[in-house]
């Protein structure tokens, strides 16, 4: 039955019983205003004829609302119409004292213990404890953490993930309630009228508390700052009678026990309050439950605001619960009667309990098989579904699949009878006929088993190609500030920050957390800061800061890629691609290589030009130098990593890119000039093989930064002309050591006399100690000459930078298949007898004269096989540097020192002088870039983050990052990964601090 109250008054005398009815007078109920609320459904719950309703609850998550009873029994009902969705038994005896809904279910607290199941009834654990007694409520601190009172002097402290729990004695006598208002105060209700408010992070400690009630409390809720409550006060006779007002207590102006007039005032209702709860979505608004059924909504602001009263019907029971949705447009209310009652807005039939709520799983509806008469000869026995199979995963009538591809006949050969009488007039032949097929008849051959069986290997053999796995690929993910990411925690497990690759020129993410793991590049760009509006060493430090502090979260590279498109010298090498899409041509392979140079040669001059203007002001101050600036001048500078830095000293320090901002401007622009011709800045040849020297500027001064100290390779540069023997010496500095591949025979007439063909290992070798023949301007001559370039190693650098080229297809085909053979020199280069001038140091393409063998390579004769020496980087490079500038590499963990890597592998016996060993670092391979050949293109990068014997590594794709183990990393035999840029470190610089020093 559902009441609205119009303009006459509603007796009362149906919650009197006939006895007490001559004794007592009818209430009657003054109406103020016409019901917001009607009922629109009651149910009678499971068990509800022996149990009244203890305890109900809307579901936070999806459509359902929960109900316990008197005898430990739990139902569900889904929606407005309240159909019955689960229902299970918690407890043999006790009552369900509260109910909260998680995620992954409910918990569903008795008098001594507390349930948790999934919302399809099935039972996850049950939880007991010698400290639960007589539990009353719960309310729930974190997703991990529940707050469980009673009628006993302790709170109890509950961790889900390990189910421990943490006592928390209190003052108090017991906790019937807890509820919060949002903040991080939470209200404990005793039964005895006495309030406190705790603090949810440190609850041992109440920060107030005060007595609500003379007598005892019945019930009390929050919201923000607001705190109403109601209860029964002591009556001269010593009865507790109920009191017929709710009190609005002010929390802001509560100080200890002292409660004045200026934080409470009460509000009078019809009937003595029993339950209490805020509505939600409105602020201020309160609904007041009396137990005889009489709702109230009140204005807890205004207390003097017409009230809006309604009727539950209880069947003369008492109400005993009492919930509101989130979205305040139902209410339930739950009586001893074993009822509840589902109240909502007059003009809302349909209400909603979840802004958002999540679809409810439901059972599969069961498929019946549909009936058909034997004698009837129209059914399509084709609708009939198969049952599932019990065995095996095939049916016996399923084809293979060969059979259901689309092909045509083959028509049979032409009669070579025609082909021998064919007369060809331009492009079109004739022929007569030969009569032995009809006249426009051409009959169609038919395939044998053989045909089929190869048909068929031809598929499998296409299908052998390893898929590319799909934490490699390119995934479009975006991080949400404000929703869930719960997609995002299956790609990202490790906690290390991610960069989000939704904006323009997000394809350096891979560089970027390359430079991020390196201890002392981070030093030194976090020590860094300039006045220079867009500065990309003081973007990078920034942004290593984010993800400092991130704590995991994923991160923007807005600003640094910002600055970076202002670069002038960026655009010039065609390291900005366009706003809109990526364009498919762009080969990021030879993009991140050269990002890398630029990145290296940037960063060297922003903090080469710090140090020289303070240099500079230090120079003006020399009197009297101010303290503050001197010790940032030393704080920026690093400590030394090698004592060798120190001994050598440049004749010429060459360095390509700016060197002021404001003095020298027109030779930044010619030196990057340079650079894009050399780099390929242009569309048709990105990438250049050779190693880039930092370019000439006489009027810098020559001085080093730390990203040379790290970076820099020294090298000594002999250039003898071979006509006039003419010889040129100079010493230059690269930051990137670039593979020159063994040349091809035929195409390239520049063959280089001193490389040899064999694994990694030799080809970082030829790539340090290059020795090449090109035609080059000779003064002396006055033409270009046959030139021989000779590079000597004078200097090794902590930090070994490789750029792994594959952008030619002959360089691609070196690390999937391997170099061919070598074929005898004279059907490399010509068939003619007579001997060329210029023996091996020829430079001209395609010479037809004859010329000497090449020396053998000490690969050639080595046991490994190609695609073992190609497509296995080695993890440990041990770099000896001779006296005589020659290097020496042997693999630490393949190459026995008895055989190393030399330029023909001669021993030092052979040599003109004795030759000892000047300098010897040990590389461990610690990050590395690669390119997945998918569509579309990817750059992932492999980075060594494990600090302990054992690397921990761990491949980062944008917001994707998982471990991988070192045997993936060092593998690329797969036809979809190719190496770009590597990075060996040796182990005193990956133990420099990050942050720079005070």
């Amino acid at each position: 039955m559902e009441y609205h109250y119009s303009e006459l008054c509603m007796p009362a005398e149906h919650l009197l019983p006939d006895p007490y009815a001559a004794e007592f007078s009818p209430q009657y109920l003054l109406p103020t205003q016409e019901a917001e609320y009607e009922v629109r459904s009651s149910v009678l719950v499971d068990g509800g004829d022996r149990f009244g309703v203890s305890a109900v609850v809307f579901d936070k998550f999806e459509e359902l609302i929960w109900m316990g009873n008197q005898g430990g029994h739990v139902t569900s009902y889904y929606g407005s119409n309240m159909q019955k969705y689960t229902s299970f038994q918690i407890h043999e005896s006790e009552e369900v004292r509260d109910i909260i809904t998680v995620e992954q279910g409910i918990y569903a607290l008795t008098k001594t213990t507390l349930r948790h199941q999934i919302r399809r009834g099935i039972p996850k654990h049950t939880f007991r404890s010698n400290n639960m007694v007589d539990m009353q409520c719960l309310f729930q601190v974190s997703p991990t953490k529940l707050l469980m009172g009673g009628h006993q002097n302790k709170l109890l402290d509950l961790d889900l993930n390990k189910m421990a729990e943490n006592i928390i004695p209190i003052q108090e006598e017991g906790c019937a309630v807890l509820r919060s208002g949002g903040g991080s105060l939470v209200a404990c209700g005793s039964a005895n009228g006495m309030v406190a408010l705790r603090d949810i992070r440190t609850p041992g400690a109440a920060e107030h508390i005060f007595r609500a009630h003379t007598a005892c409390l019945s019930d009390l809720d929050m919201q923000g700052d607001l705190l109403i409550t109601c209860g029964f006060t002591q009556s001269v006779g010593g009865v507790a009678v109920a009191e017929s007002y709710i009190i609005v207590w002010d929390v802001r102006c509560l100080r200890g026990s002292n409660t004045g007039t200026e934080s409470a005032w009460s509000i009078q209702t019809a009937s003595p309050p029993f339950l209490l709860h805020f509505l939600p979505a409105f602020s201020g608004r309160a609904v007041a439950l009396s137990s005889d059924g009489h709702v109230a909504l009140l204005h807890v602001n205004a207390p003097d605001e017409a009230q809006s009263v309604f009727q539950v019907e209880t069947q003369n029971s008492l109400c005993s619960v009492m919930d509101v949705s989130s979205t305040s447009q139902a209410l339930v209310f739950g009586d001893q009667s074993g009822h509840i009652h589902l109240f909502s807005p007059q003009h809302n039939h349909e209400p909603v309990f979840n802004n958002f709520s999540r679809e409810t799983e439901f059972a599969d509806q069961v498929a019946g098989l549909p009936y058909v008469g034997f004698s009837d000869t129209t059914f399509q026995f084709s609708s009939v579904p198969l049952p599932p199979l019990t065995t095996g995963d095939k049916w016996f009538n399923v084809l293979p699949e060969e059979f259901f591809k689309k092909v045509y006949r083959k028509t049979k050969p032409i009669d070579p009878e025609v082909l021998k009488t064919m007369k060809m007039q331009g492009p079109i032949g004739y022929a007569p006929n030969p009569g032995t097929f009809k006249r426009n008849q051409v009959p169609y051959i038919e395939d044998t088993l053989e045909d089929l069986n190869t048909a068929k290997q031809q598929v499998d053999n296409k299908l052998t190609n390893q898929p590319v796995p799909k934490h490699y690929q390119k995934m479009d993910l975006r991080y949400n500030k404000h929703g869930s990411n719960e997609d995002l925690e299956e790609y990202n497990k490790t906690g290390f920050p991610s960069l989000e690759s939704t904006i323009p020129n997000s394809y350096c993410n891979s560089m970027l957390q390359v430079l991020y793991y390196m201890p002392p590049v981070k030093a030194a760009l976090l020590a860094h800061t300039c006045g220079k509006e867009f500065c990309l060493s003081c973007q990078l430090g920034f942004l290593f800061r984010m993800l400092d502090n991130s704590g995991g979260v994923p991160c923007q590279a807005t600003n640094f890629l910002r600055a970076f498109r202002t670069i002038p010298e960026a655009a010039a090498l065609g390291l900005i691609l366009p706003d809109r899409g990526s364009d498919s041509r762009v080969d990021l392979v030879a993009l991140i290589q050269s990002w890398n140079r630029f990145i290296l040669h940037q960063i060297h001059y922003e903090l080469l030009e710090v140090r020289k203007k303070e240099k500079a002001l230090l120079a003006q101050n020399a009197n009297s130098p101010p303290k503050a600036r001197l010790s940032n001048a030393t704080k920026m500078r690093p400590q030394n990593i090698n004592g060798q830095y120190d001994e050598y000293q440049y004749t010429e320090l060459e360095f390509l890119g700016p060197s002021t901002e404001f003095e020298q401007d027109g030779e930044r622009e010619e030196a990057w000039q340079g650079l894009g011709r050399d780099d390929g800045a242009s569309e048709e040849q990105v990438h250049n093989n050779e190693n880039h020297e930092l370019s000439n500027n006489q009027q810098s001064e020559r001085e080093e930064s730390e990203i040379s100290q790290l970076f820099a390779i020294g090298r000594h540069q002999l250039n003898r002309c071979l006509k006039c023997n003419k010889e040129e010496e100079r010493e230059s500095v690269v930051l990137a050591c670039a593979l020159q591949y063994p040349t091809v025979a035929g195409r390239d007439g520049a063959g280089s006399s001193g490389e040899v063909r064999g694994g990694f290992v030799e080809l970082v070798r030829a790539s340090l100690a290059a020795r090449r023949s090109t035609p080059a301007w000779c003064e002396q001559c006055g033409r270009f000459t046959p030139t021989t370039l000779r590079g000597r190693i004078v200097r090794l650098p902590p930090i070994l930078a490789i750029n792994c080229g594959g952008v030619t297809a002959h360089e691609k085909a070196y690390w999937s298949k391997g170099t061919q053979k070598d074929t005898p020199e004279v059907v490399k280069r010509g068939g003619s007898g007579k001997p060329c001038r210029y023996g091996l140091h020829c430079a001209r393409p395609g010479c037809r004269f004859k010329h000497p063998d090449r020396p053998p390579s000490s690969q050639a004769t080595s046991s490994k096989s190609p695609q073992e020496s190609h497509c296995i980087l080695p993890q440990h490079l041990l770099i000896r540097l001779q006296s005589d500038g020659d290097v020496i590499i042997n693999d630490k963990v393949d190459q026995s020192p008895a055989e190393p890597h030399t330029p023909i592998n001669r021993p030092d016996k052979h040599k003109k002088k004795q030759v000892t060993t000047q300098s010897e670092e040990e590389y461990t391979l610690s990050a590395a870039v690669v390119c997945v050949e998918d569509n579309p293109k990817n750059l992932v990068a492999y980075i060594q983050t494990g600090k302990d014997v054992e690397p921990q590594w761990h491949m980062f794709n944008d917001l994707s990052i998982v471990p991988v183990s070192s045997d993936e990393v060092l593998q690329f035999s797969a036809w979809w990964k190719s190496p770009c840029v590597l990075f060996y470190t040796t182990a005193s610089v990956m133990h420099v601090p990050t942050e720079p020093s005070s």
